[in-house]
């Protein structure tokens, strides 16, 4: 990288045509990664490349939804993968905008990537992309590599809770629930309008998209719809999983109150003969009588054991 260079470039470097890349200046397809969050990248983008304001918010913007956008020769593709980096849940997906065009492909990103390190290293290594075409399969490969591991820990974890009783679920696994939901509703809302974005590349007329392209495309198409089905899938297995424990959680919770009701009935009328005889009032029969105390036991007693027996003959135990 030039001396001269803005510090949001971080890679400026050419395409050999062999798989390999070599110095900007030597000629060839020129690459340019930015990092979107430096303040450098706007100024590099409007006064060296020369992109109008709408590109550059594009390729800058903070939040924006996966897109497929031709203006005039130049072609802008937004693509979206997993989110690796330390802080941010894995399932805040990460975006990796790219501009095609005047012999020049520019990356920006937001957040490093695990895909743009891939390529730049298969370059390094000599086996690289060497078109356009090329680089935006390889793009392609790598995205699809990094969703697919994260569905299938998802996969793994569901799997997991399922084979738990539910009556052993704990606040953990609860918390684990949760977070499947929650990223399989997460990636699905990305990886839907992915699926469009590589449909319309699919069928786009632009000269550096051959049949190579074409094919690599669509294998990443059918991925990617075969990641949105066990999206789907996972979703709903997860639903119901929520949906069971929800309902062993309202199985106990009756069990509960159910036990406190029959308990209050049973000492209800306990509660009141106690309470008859408490009263600091003359006039007790029999409240001298030695017995009288295992009298009035033996009869709560008798009391209890009739509602037990009312209680079984209703079948309420």
């Amino acid at each position: 990288m030039s001396e001269d260079l803005p510090r949001a470039v971080l890679i400026n470097a050419a395409l050999n045509g062999k798989g390999g890349m070599h110095t900007a200046d030597a000629g060839g397809m020129i690459w340019v990664h930015l990092n979107g969050n430096h303040p450098e990248a706007r100024k590099y983008l409007r006064d060296t490349v020369g992109l109008a304001a709408h590109a550059i918010d594009a390729l800058l913007i903070r939040e924006i939804r996966p897109r497929y956008e031709e203006l005039g020769d130049d072609t802008l593709v937004i693509l979206r993968g997993i989110n690796f980096n330390p802080g941010p849940a894995p399932e805040d997906l990460a975006s990796i905008r790219l501009w095609i065009g005047n012999g020049r492909i520019i990356t920006a990103g937001r957040r490093k990537s695990r895909a743009i390190s891939d390529l730049r290293h298969k370059l390094e290594q000599g086996f690289g992309p060497r078109t356009e075409g090329e680089f935006i399969a390889g793009l392609l490969t790598a995205l699809n590599e990094s969703i697919e591991p994260a569905i299938h820990q998802i996969e793994d974890t569901v799997g997991m809770l399922e084979d738990i009783p539910s009556e052993k679920i704990d606040d953990t696994s609860r918390g684990q629930i949760s977070d499947a939901r929650k990223e399989t509703t997460q990636y699905r809302r990305h990886l839907s309008p992915q699926r469009d974005v590589l449909g319309r590349l699919m069928h786009a007329s632009r000269p550096w998209i051959d049949q190579a392209l074409r094919w690599e495309v669509q294998d990443a198409f059918d991925r990617t719809s075969r990641f949105i089905e066990d999206l789907d899938m996972l979703r709903e297995r997860a639903e119901i999983l929520h949906d069971e424990l929800m309902n062993a959680q309202n199985m106990r919770l009756n069990r509960n109150l159910y036990l406190l009701s029959l308990i209050t009935v049973i000492f209800m009328p306990l509660t009141f003969v106690t309470g008859l005889l408490g009263m600091n009032v003359s006039g007790i029969p029999h409240a001298d009588h030695p017995l009288a105390f295992f009298a009035v036991l033996g009869f709560c007693l008798v009391v209890t054991a009739i509602q037990l027996l009312l209680f079984r003959r209703a079948r309420w135990l």
